[in-house]
């Protein structure tokens, strides 16, 4: 959904996303030089407003508004301190509370601000660009899709838990209460200093909506005695998930197949059995002698990297979960990932073929019924086996692995997609691999002829436009520093991979968008060797979705990228409730990249 608004030369454009909004604007020409920024006041249905806030404040000697003229003072928030981006992205409860988010119709009030005479003139009603769209899980059609929150770097982890991290008791126990006590509050939290905070409450934070996709697709498994459940799974350790699967591994309704490559499998030099084969041996002395339950162990070439939860009735599949999270604590509570879920007897039934396959022949998958070698489209003309059904977006769905003549075929195709495309966004894990589809994507990051906006894990060219610039934008999500500078607090280290996403968004907000996505890394190698699946989606609501991610996290490790050189021994201790000099109390508008407010704000022309 996409909603826009103008008034006074002033437009907003709003994109409704998985639970978060992202909110684009635009100005005229008036006032250019005292522009300073945008207010964003921000309205839950029967609920108070409250001003966005932001940690950023100007320096000395600049005067604000006359007491009695605007709502709660706090210069920490966009009232006082404006927001100087012209662009943000809105989630609900990342700053004001953790237990209970707010979902349904928001209120966004945006105001530009100015500065004159060294004072922060009052908000101009007749200014303010007023428009409500609704705030909710991300559900198109029969397809709902999830992302973890994964911001184990940033301020809103740190005002929430401090600046450590612990997401298990141990590194050996695979299956815990996660009730138990993982740490206490950060003593500046609002409203939770000292307050203790569980596992639970950590990983319901930091999975997000991801982790709530995938527990409530268990649970519905679990409440229904005649809903059987199949599992690809590569990384298995999550203890929710693995103690709602042994459940159903007690009644004899559930399978799985599980990898077992050189990380998930045996001694792994340290003597000590990894949490897969805790999983494996706890798993089969609960399914001894029922029949309709079983484990497999293997990898096909290479991998077993699938990442998928069928529920069937009857023996006939209902739905499907697949996506790029691990079934992990760092796969849904570090990383960065998704997940799908597909309510359509048609998907799921294509998934449970390649299951069955899977899970009856392993070692001869490539040549059981050219599944491998096939691509299924739903309602696509692309060339694909089509399957007809209206509920399902326009998408294609490949099954890996391939024969090296169709794994090259199928990435050279998309690779086209993405030299005519007017514009690129995306979060990949790699970006090195052989592949004609990244080998495209990096070309066009280097280029100036289309607009690129994206972010890998880790990278040896990071690239960061400048303003008036016509190239694009790829930062990465490692080596970031954990002291950040004055006034952000520090935050705790990545641990692990932080980008674990494979998507790719191409000709967001045209009639033409397509998102890549799924568990496979978009590379020649793992095409071959590994068991994947890669989604190739063409509905509008679902592109957006992934377009919005991508910015969130491009926007948000940029900030900390590893070329950020702030931090230093030494420096003051950090303070919440203080104010900066690090903002210009002038902002030119000019500083939004021309092409991103084409991109974002299409219904008004640019500067």
């Amino acid at each position: 959904m996409e909603i826009f608004q103008s008034k006074n030369g002033v437009s907003v454009a709003a994109y409704q996303g998985d639970a978060m909004t992202l909110l684009a604007f635009d100005l005229g020409p008036e006032r250019r030089t005292e522009f300073t920024g945008f207010s964003i006041r921000i309205t839950p249905l029967g609920k108070k407003p409250y001003y966005m806030f932001n940690n950023y404040g100007y320096p000395a000697g600049i005067t604000y508004p006359p007491a009695g003229t605007v709502m709660t003072p706090n210069l920490l928030t966009t009232e006082f301190s404006p927001i100087q981006k012209f662009r943000w992205i809105h989630v609900p409860s990342t700053y004001h509370h953790i237990e209970s988010t707010v979902y349904g119709i928001y209120q966004y009030d945006i105001t530009p601000r100015y500065l004159s005479a060294g004072a922060l003139e009052p908000i101009d009603p007749s200014l303010t660009v007023s428009l409500s769209l609704p705030v909710n899980p991300f559900k198109s059609k029969s397809l709902s899709v999830g992302f973890t929150r994964s911001f184990v770097a940033s301020q809103a982890y740190a005002n929430h838990f401090g600046d450590s991290v612990k997401l298990r008791p141990d590194k050996s126990t695979l299956i815990f209460n996660t009730k138990l006590n993982s740490g206490t509050a950060n003593p500046a939290a609002p409203g939770l200093a000292g307050q203790a905070y569980s596992y639970e409450d950590i990983h319901q934070w930091l999975g997000w909506q991801a982790r709530a996709r995938v527990i409530e697709f268990l649970e519905d498994a679990l409440k229904d005695p005649k809903i059987s459940l199949d599992v690809f799974a590569f990384d298995l350790d999550e203890p929710v998930i693995c103690d709602h699967l042994l459940t159903m591994a007690d009644e004899g309704r559930i399978r799985v197949v599980l990898d077992d490559s050189k990380s998930h499998k045996g001694l792994n030099g340290e003597g000590k059995p990894q949490f897969e084969d805790q999983f494996t041996t706890l798993f089969k002395a609960k399914t001894q002698g029922k029949p309709d339950a079983g484990i497999v162990r293997g990898k096909f070439g290479a991998l077993a990297h699938s990442k998928v939860l069928i529920q069937k009735k009857d023996g006939a599949a209902l739905k499907v979960l697949t996506g790029s999270t691990n079934f992990s604590t760092n796969g849904l509570y570090i990383n960065a990932n998704h997940v799908l879920i597909f309510d359509n007897t048609s998907v799921a039934s294509l998934y449970e073929r390649i299951f069955e396959a899977a899970y009856t022949d392993m070692a001869g998958f490539k040549d059981t019924a050219a599944l491998a070698s096939a691509s299924f489209g739903f309602n696509s003309p692309a060339q694909a086996d089509n399957v007809n059904d209206p509920a399902v977006p326009e998408m294609i769905i490949r099954f890996a692995p391939h024969p090296k003549t169709f794994a090259f075929d199928q990435l050279t195709e998309m690779a086209a997609q993405v030299d005519k495309a007017d514009s690129i966004l995306f979060a990949i894990m790699d970006d090195d691999s052989d592949s004609p589809l990244l080998t495209a994507i990096k070309a066009q990051v280097e280029s100036d002829k289309t607009f690129t906006y994206g972010i890998t894990d880790t990278s040896d060219e990071v690239l960061l436009y400048s303003p008036g610039s016509t190239k694009g934008i790829h930062a990465t999500g490692k080596g970031l520093n954990q002291v950040l500078p004055f006034p952000f607090k520090p935050e705790p280290g990545i641990q692990g991979i932080s980008i674990h996403h494979k998507f790719v968004v191409l000709n967001f907000n045209t009639n033409n968008g397509v998102v890549f996505c799924g568990s496979s890394n978009l590379a020649l190698g793992p095409e071959q060797r590994n068991g994947d699946n890669l989604l190739e989606i063409r509905d509008p609501d679902v592109v957006t979705a992934f377009a919005i991610e991508a910015i969130r996290l491009v926007d948000h490790f940029q900030f900390r990228d590893k070329d950020n050189k702030a931090s230093q021994p030494g420096a003051k201790k950090l303070e919440l409730h203080t104010t900066s000099d690090w903002v210009e109390p002038y902002f030119d508008p000019a500083d939004m990249h021309s092409r991103e407010r084409d991109l974002l704000v299409r219904d008004q022309p640019s500067f």
